[in-house]
């Protein structure tokens, strides 16, 4: 036997070699067939069933078509300013005495930040005094004399000139001393200190920053296409990469009065809460204005079909035990927001469209509802049940 087969490879050769191990295959494939046909429900059946569907009827999720909250957005980019902002400088030529505060200390209206060498100061002050209680006194004697008769109105109106311009005096010596002494305009948080104590310093000279973050001021561009959407008190949204996660929400404040003539753009101001001081000054914010608030009627993206004539998407015509048949009805689309789509006409609110099996199905096809679709089916007199979970 063994020789006999020896035999034959050598006669046919390379050609006997090929046939024997087509014929294996074919063996093999035969063999993991008949074994997958007895134990697998999912396959192909002579009904024309698919994976996942019970007597040839393919199962679908559904969802029912709610109401949403929609707006028009428009996009821009801003830029972060304080409340109310300054730069903390001396008034007069002058060495520092004394810092009453430190680098990112919230400092009240009115409290004392600076005080500046006034040695000079007060002795012009004190000397200026008394000259002023000098004068106020010879007005005050020879008021007495013009009474009694015995000085002339000539000389009394040359004494109060005299006592005038003593006050004057005082008045303008403390105005110099009170400049030598720096105070917060506003409350808000100082910067970093860039003076010291000792330090000669001269108007114009940096001592610090002083902000106000109990709000932000924010400026962005929008194009004069956009004006008529743009109004006090429109809502917008802001973002800021130092804070991916944080939504930062406020209204529009201002629109500027002029539109700048080379970029066709118009400032809009809007001001944002900002008591746990997270924004700062000078920070850039991508910001979404929301104009034209609006409920509306909302499916997920995912259940619509583009083609080149339209959207379209499936309803779930009304059927027993959760089934039903598939209708491909055209939509009128609005807008598109957080995975949801705008519905201006094509369906009803508590309408069941398909979300999950879209492709697999064919216009007028029964299909069988799974998921909050079921749900909404198994209560025909509520097609919108407050208990349906919103999808997308």
């Amino acid at each position: 036997m063994v020789g006999a087969m020896l035999a034959f490879f050598k006669r046919f050769g390379f050609a006997a070699t090929i046939v024997s191990v087509l014929a294996l295959m074919t063996l093999v494939v035969v063999g993991k067939t008949l074994f997958a046909g007895g134990g697998d429900h999912g396959a192909p059946t002579a009904r024309g069933g698919r994976t996942g569907e019970r007597g040839g009827v393919p199962g679908v999720v559904a969802v029912a078509v709610e109401r949403r909250q929609f707006s028009d957005a428009i996009q821009a980019i801003g830029t972060a300013q304080a409340r109310e902002s300054i730069v903390i400088t001396p008034k007069a030529a002058d060495t520092i005495r004394v810092l009453r505060f430190d680098s990112g200390d919230r400092v009240r209206a009115g409290q004392v930040l600076v005080e500046m060498s006034s040695v000079e100061q007060a002795a012009s002050l004190a000397e200026a005094q008394a000259a002023n209680d000098a004068a106020q006194e010879e007005m005050r004697r020879f008021q007495e004399l013009y009474d009694r008769g015995f000085a002339s109105q000539a000389r009394l109106d040359a004494v109060r000139s005299a006592a005038n311009a003593a006050s004057a005096r005082v008045n303008a010596g403390a105005s110099r001393a009170e400049d030598r002494t720096l105070r917060a305009p506003f409350a808000g948080v100082v910067g970093l200190r860039s003076a010291s104590p000792g330090q000669y310093v001269r108007p114009g000279d940096q001592i610090a920053t002083l902000d106000d973050l109990s709000q932000i001021k924010l400026d962005f561009d929008v194009p004069e296409t956009q004006l008529a959407r743009l109004r006090q008190g429109v809502a917008i949204v802001a973002h800021s990469a130092a804070f991916p996660e944080r939504i930062f929400s406020g209204t529009i404040a201002h629109v500027d009065s002029r539109i700048d003539s080379t970029t066709r753009m118009v400032r809009v101001r809007a001001m944002l809460p900002n008591q746990d001081s997270a924004l700062r000054a000078g920070m850039l914010l991508t910001v979404e204005v929301r104009s034209n608030p609006r409920e509306a009627l909302a499916i997920p993206e995912m259940s619509i079909l583009d083609r080149a004539d339209g959207a379209y998407a499936y309803r779930v015509s009304p059927g027993e035990g959760g089934a039903g048949a598939a209708e491909l009805v055209r939509l009128q689309a609005g807008l598109r927001s957080d995975g949801m789509i705008e519905i201006l006409g094509g369906l009803s609110e508590g309408d069941l469209v398909i979300t999950e099996g879209v492709q697999s199905v064919r216009p007028g096809q029964p299909v069988r509802v799974s998921g909050d679709g079921a749900q909404a089916r198994a209560a025909p007199s509520n097609p919108a049940p407050s208990n349906l979970r919103p999808r997308g």
